[in-house]
């Protein structure tokens, strides 16, 4: 997440390589509502407490000189 001033705070991430912006995000949503509700909709969510795995999601970085994951 970048840091800005609190008026202008973003929510910054990357799914499937598409950069997605959220401004004013609940902080009690969770990452498998947002995916599910706005991007990926067929987002699995199992037990809703994170015990099942049904909602597990793989956090990466792309090493800008190899390109490589």
């Amino acid at each position: 997440m970048e840091l800005l001033h609190p008026a202008e705070e973003k929510l910054i991430f990357y799914v499937n390589g598409k950069r997605i912006e959220e401004s004013n995000v609940d902080p009690l949503t969770t990452l498998a509502v947002y995916l599910r509700d706005y991007c990926l909709t067929g987002t699995k969510i199992g037990c809703n407490e994170g015990g099942c795995g049904a909602c597990t999601v793989m956090i990466s970085d792309l090493d800008p000189t190899t390109e490589q994951i």
